[in-house]
């Protein structure tokens, strides 16, 4: 079967599209087949790292200074208090449950990762708190979540939502996870040299509308001004 070359370019743009969102931080983005394959294997790293270049990506999020802002913002958006209980849905190297440890001391602070190797990484940063009862790691994702014995006073998720086969059916079952009155943060700042801000605006909102139509209420939209891109965050009551 002969395939145009204008089909082999949509096929192209097609598969490194995000799953989890209508807009994309890329739109109009149409650079080399090579480049595009190299997007395509970071993207994959990214949204679930494996093997050897899996660990080197889990170090790369680890040190990464706009990821430790991104969590920092997010972290104050949650308003955490010693006693809170929280789960971090895609949790990477686990450097936001190595911070919430420190502040929830009365509480617990739980997660999931779909990449086994992201979580024998956050179980070596956070060692000490899981054999002291405050942390708890779980192999599992948004769309096949483990089971808790408890429910949750905060759910959050950073740079994750974009990964998401189906983002509302995936935040529906966060909400029965979440404690009634309890707060859902989903924070994403897109990753693309040509994103920019009013994207970040339009993905925001179109997450918080996926917020509304899980079933959340007084959902609102955060947005922080950096550089190089803006970053926004999705708010809402179970």
């Amino acid at each position: 079967m002969f395939i145009t070359p204008g089909a082999k370019a949509e096929t192209i743009k097609t598969g490194l599209k995000y799953p989890g969102l209508q807009h994309q931080p890329d739109q109009g983005d149409n650079r080399g087949r090579l480049f595009q394959a190299a997007r395509r294997f970071l993207r994959a790293q990214f949204g679930r790292p494996t093997g050897f270049w899996g660990n080197v990506v889990g170090r790369i999020m680890a040190r990464t200074p706009s990821n430790n802002d991104r969590i920092h913002w997010t972290l104050s958006l949650l308003d955490v208090k010693p006693q809170d209980r929280l789960l971090e849905v895609g949790f990477g190297p686990g450097t936001a449950i190595e911070l919430l440890s420190r502040i929830a001391v009365e509480g617990c602070v739980a997660g999931c990762d779909h990449s086994e190797v992201m979580v024998r990484q956050a179980a070596k940063r956070n060692a000490k708190a899981i054999r002291d009862g405050k942390v708890i790691l779980r192999l599992g994702s948004a769309s096949d979540l483990p089971v808790f014995e408890k429910s949750f006073d905060k759910i959050f998720t950073i740079n994750s939502i974009h990964f998401w086969t189906d983002p509302i059916d995936c935040l529906r079952g966060l909400r029965t996870l979440l404690r009634p009155g309890g707060l859902i943060a989903v924070t994403i700042q897109p990753r693309s040299r040509s994103a920019t801000d009013a994207i970040t605006q339009l993905i925001g909102e179109e997450i918080v509308t996926n917020l509304e139509k899980a079933g959340f209420s007084h959902c609102r939209l955060e947005i922080r001004k950096t550089a190089p891109v803006s970053v926004a965050c999705a708010l809402g009551i179970n």
